[in-house]
């Protein structure tokens, strides 16, 4: 990903790495579960953000067994692995174990176990002290050394046969040197290069990118081995490195003079911690009185603190309002847009929140609850109850769901209830208020409504995925996977149009049916894009999803004008 805005550039492939991935993953999944206490041995990750988050969820690191007091707990081997002594120790322990190895580091298991088996001495080029180093020196049947560089081969002894593997995460440079004095030391050498692909294309993008760069910012844990491999790398092609785990850590005074600055993290570091980091430097380089650049900081927050979000709710409305035959209600469109700002808000993830929200976001929380349950006592007691009803547990309950049975068991729940909360807000209450609580016409618009926030839902879902932000299976997308999730939002996408089009036949509000079968072309390229591109959430993203809610809005107003 380019990012041409000041001066800046993003590593396209920087975030987690699929190993990082699927741990995490595994973790939730035992969380979601229902599983307590979790317990992975050693930290999941070298990323204090994200072990932070999961102990938060209860699942804690630790680096005895002993510490394991709760022994209905389950007991998660991290991705760096173990030595099979050890696994044995592990299994021995009368819990539930589950593995969650890397599957590339597992295959560097299976590499140094098959030439072990044939007598052959192994030479690991990697940090002796580092956590997959040590599970790896347990394959080598007690025939294995740990070397650092070249230079350090030059202690080893003379082999009649070895095997030479990497730690995944090494620099490629630093072990074919290696591996070739190893050769030279042997009567029969087999060179297994095991560094995984991810860390390959990494390099290859730091060596194509930061040698242009004046400034390297390298995103990662200060204890995590490859984010430090990288800053050492890119300090051997770049005047200036800096190596920081947060957007906290950036100066003014360190981004202002660089003319290019080049921004690269770790397999550990997740995107959303990326995002911050560049927004942090651009927000630091853009000139206090451009205009651009604070019309760019206003919009931000305007999507970010989820008052776009309410603002596309309240379009929904008249959207709806219009196709159930409910008159116009401006104290409508403020519960609306209360509702869902107060919903959207509360809900948020501490990776989705500005600096300033994650501080007092309890204040605009509880002030726009309150006012939507003011508003909402304009009208009868079928309006106000069930508002106030939903609110407390939209903000209450909502955010602890993985301590709620039915919430934890059941998979999609947060996009099923994110589309029934809306559709209460934006039709039911018109519709209750105006007495058309059972008419065709409004129910074909809480159908109409409730599968284009679904659709909504979902593709965002799969964007917060893309930026790292953890996901259960309350997410459509998590719980069934992203061809199933493409299966089930083309169905929907069809059986509207198919609706629409046999209202324009019928000719049932035939000009409002022909808009909002124009407006079906923007939702089906809003999911095509997000599907077939592999674009994170972000401010722009969600500016463009929510679009929809705005173009169909002006689109039904042009129909109530010009048919």
């Amino acid at each position: 990903m380019k990012d041409k805005n000041h001066g800046v550039t993003v590593a396209p492939g920087a975030g987690f790495c699929p190993g990082v991935k699927k741990a995490i993953d595994c973790v939730l999944r035992l969380e979601a579960s229902g599983k307590k206490p979790i317990y992975t041995i050693g930290p999941l990750i070298h990323n204090k953000q994200v072990t932070d988050m999961l102990g938060e969820k209860g699942i804690s690191s630790i680096d005895k067994l002993e510490e394991a007091k709760d022994k209905n707990g389950v007991l998660v081997i991290r991705a760096h692995g173990i030595t099979p002594e050890f696994q044995k120790e592990v299994e021995s322990q009368g819990m539930e174990v589950v593995d969650s190895t890397c599957p590339l580091v597992k295959k560097v298991h299976n590499v140094i176990d098959e030439y072990a088996k044939q007598g052959y001495y192994t030479v690991i080029v990697g940090d002796g002290g580092h956590a997959e180093v040590i599970g790896l020196l347990g394959y080598t049947r007690g025939k294995g050394y740990v070397i650092a560089n070249a230079e350090e081969a030059e202690k080893l002894p003379h082999f009649d046969k070895v095997n030479i593997v990497s730690q995944t995460t090494q620099k490629e440079e630093t072990f074919f040197k290696a591996a070739e004095a190893v050769k030279k030391k042997a009567d029969i050498c087999q060179v297994n290069n095991t560094i995984c692909q991810p860390t390959k294309q990494r390099q290859k993008e730091t060596l194509e990118l930061a040698k242009n760069a004046d400034l390297v910012i390298v995103v990662g844990g200060k204890h995590s081995a490859n984010t430090a491999r990288l800053a050492k790398l890119c300090g051997e092609l770049c005047p200036k490195v800096l190596h920081v785990e947060n957007e906290e850590e950036i100066r003014k005074e360190d981004v202002l003079p660089p003319e290019h600055i080049f921004i690269t993290a770790g397999a550990s570091t997740p995107n959303w911690v990326i995002d911050n980091v560049s927004a942090r430097v651009k927000d630091l380089r853009k000139e206090a009185s451009s205009l651009f650049g604070m019309l760019a900081k206003l919009w931000d927050f305007a999507v970010k603190s989820s008052l776009y979000t309410s603002f596309a709710a309240a379009c929904l409305t008249y959207v709806c309002m219009k196709l159930s035959g409910a008159h116009n209600d401006l104290k409508l469109y403020l519960l609306s847009l209360l509702f869902v700002f107060t919903l959207t808000l509360a809900n948020k993830t501490p990776q989705d929140m500005p600096s300033k929200a994650k501080r007092g976001f309890l204040i605009p929380v509880v002030l726009g609850g309150v006012l939507a349950f003011l508003t909402a006592l304009n009208y009868g007691v079928w309006v106000w109850l069930p508002t106030l009803v939903f609110l407390i547990l939209g903000a209450g309950a909502y955010p602890f769901r993985s301590k709620i049975t039915l919430f934890s068991r059941l998979p999609g729940t947060k996009d099923i209830v994110t589309a029934l909360g809306w559709c209460f807000v934006c039709i039911y209450t018109p519709a209750a208020s105006q007495g058309l609580l059972m008419s065709k016409s409004a129910w074909l618009a809480f159908t109409y409504g409730l599968l284009l926030v679904f659709i909504r839902s979902v593709i965002l879902s799969i964007g917060s995925e893309r930026k790292d932000i953890m996901l259960g299976k309350e997410s459509f997308y998590k719980a069934f996977g992203l061809n199933a999730t493409k299966a089930a939002i083309g169905i929907i996408i069809i059986a509207l149009t198919a609706v629409l089009i046999q209202l324009l036949i019928m000719g049932w509000k035939s000009g409002l049916a022909f808009m909002l079968l124009l407006g079906q072309i923007y939702t089906i390229a809003i999911a095509v894009y997000f599907y077939t591109k592999k674009t994170p959430r972000t401010t722009l993203s969600e500016t463009f999803i929510d679009g929809q809610f705005l173009v169909l809005a002006v689109l039904t107003y042009l129909a109530v004008k010009l048919f």
